[in-house]
């Protein structure tokens, strides 16, 4: 029991990836840029919409489905850089004393990760017909 409550403490302990992730369809070049608050399960969540046939890019779930997933590959494009205090458990989200979420710190992750999408995007410019991000309006 004791390790255990080791294995959850060190979980909770170790520093939470966010950052901006694609998925390269490797036989036309496409791809797709996102940003995750969870990039280290990213890649799974993904997957697991694509093969369910359920992904929010219908480009690239009709193109991942067509080539029954052969030549896709996903790939970290950058990490958020953060403090030590970033924890995989939240805790470091939460308003100290309490299980309540600290809104300003949430939002703060919310728009360094948006800030660092769009500096990709606005990089590689995976926009449609040529990527499978829809362009901006």
């Amino acid at each position: 029991m004791n390790r255990r409550k080791e294995l959850q403490n060190e979980y909770g302990m170790k520093q939470r990836a966010m950052g901006v992730f694609q998925i390269v369809n490797d036989r036309n070049g496409k791809r797709y840029i996102a940003a995750s608050p969870t990039l280290d399960s990213a890649w799974q969540r993904e997957k697991f919409m694509l093969d369910m046939g359920s992904h929010i890019n219908s480009a690239l779930q009709k193109e991942y489905k067509e080539q029954a997933s052969a030549d896709f590959r996903y790939e970290e494009l950058e990490r958020l850089k953060l403090g030590d205090e970033v924890r995989n458990d939240y805790k470091d989200s939460m308003i100290p004393g309490t299980s309540v979420l600290n809104r300003s710190v949430v939002q703060s992750y919310r728009d360094s990760l948006k800030k660092l999408e769009q500096k990709w995007l606005n990089e590689l410019q995976p926009y449609e017909p040529n990527g499978y991000n829809r362009p901006p309006k």
